[in-house]
């Protein structure tokens, strides 16, 4: 399977915390053709399964599936909406942002105002309002309070194996994953390896937590995205860039052994790597896998990403390949 067709059907397919009915159905749709079992658990989490030769242990591999976003607050009577941030959202790109309004019966397209007074400092979401053309009464035929808003984008192929889009976080965990599940599934694993697309990461990395209970692992591979080296950020050693390979996290969000023989894996095989350090929290689902139950070693791969959280992500896909390979690799040594 082709890395960018895989991520045009994912990020295509809406899924904004609390609402990934349509990613999970697409990402449900790779896994019945890779799995012996495919299931979604009382979250909404997509669980696929392949047997193991012994069985003997269970290895959880998990990416996050849901996309940050907003939903409607109020219809004013102008029919102009009123709305609230879904996860962590840099408002700084917001006025004169195309966006598309998922109701009920159809989606709709619009675009954020920018305020009418000219103002120094980034409005607050607050004082933002979005544009559809619809009237009052014509608003509160088509659209409810609560309805969810995503970004208005499309996959755009760039250079040097380089690709744009909105949801890339973390649809490129979920690419790497299905690139992954599908090469262990063709040379039989020794173990049971259950791939989990997980819930409302954004929102405080709920699936993962009740993921995890489902599938009771022994150990997990997380795979996400970390931040992409830019002209103003390449100087931090917390950023990475594009093309450089895999990311290995080391520190206590994940296994300390297990992480130093990811590593090693990385160099035996010549899949280009780079090592990410965090003294705390991930700020990932690994975070929330790690403390699950009565705990799970975990580990963490992450993949370059430009502009997280907006419209326009940039990432190489030459860095899912190598995460993908990590991963594969990784359900043979750890």
């Amino acid at each position: 399977m082709e890395i960018k067709n895989i991520l045009e059907d994912l990020t295509n397919a809406r899924g904004v915390s609390g609402g990934e009915r349509g990613a999970a159905e697409a990402a449900a749709k790779y896994l019945s053709e890779i799995c012996e079992e495919t299931s979604v658990d009382k979250m909404g989490s997509v669980i696929g399964k392949i047997k193991g030769r012994s069985g003997k242990r269970r290895i959880m591999l998990e990416a996050h599936i849901d996309q940050v976003g907003f939903l409607v607050t109020e219809i004013d009577e102008n029919g102009c909406l009123s709305f609230g941030a879904v996860g962590g959202i840099d408002k700084r790109i917001l006025p004169g942002l195309r966006v598309r309004i998922l109701a009920e019966k159809s989606v709709l397209s619009g675009v954020i105002l920018s305020p009418q007074k000219v103002q120094d400092k980034t409005p607050d979401i607050k004082d933002l309002k979005i544009f559809t053309g619809l009237d009052e009464k014509q608003a509160k035929e088509q659209i409810r309070l609560g309805d969810l808003i995503v970004y208005d984008y499309e996959l755009t192929e760039l250079l040097s194996d380089n690709l744009c889009s909105g949801a890339m976080d973390n649809r490129a965990g979920m690419t790497a994953l299905i690139l992954a599940a599908e090469k262990i599934s063709k040379n039989r694993p020794e173990d049971d390896i259950y791939i989990v697309f997980s819930t409302q990461e954004e929102l405080g990395l709920r699936g993962a937590y009740t993921a995890a209970h489902v599938v009771d692992p022994d150990l997990a591979i997380v795979v996400d995205v970390t931040h992409g080296a830019t002209e103003d950020s390449k100087d931090s050693p917390a950023v990475f860039e594009l093309g450089c390979g895999a990311v290995v996290l080391r520190g206590p969000s994940v296994d300390y052994e297990k992480s130093l023989r990811l590593i090693k894996a990385a160099e035996k095989y010549n899949i280009p790597h780079e090592i990410e350090v965090a003294g705390g929290a991930s700020g990932t689902t690994a975070w929330a896998i790690q403390t699950a139950g009565s705990g799970v070693p975990a580990v963490l791969i992450s993949i370059p990403l430009r502009y997280m959280h907006t419209n326009v992500e940039v990432l190489n896909t030459n860095d899912i390949a190598a995460a993908a390979e990590l991963v594969y690799r990784g359900t043979e040594v750890l």
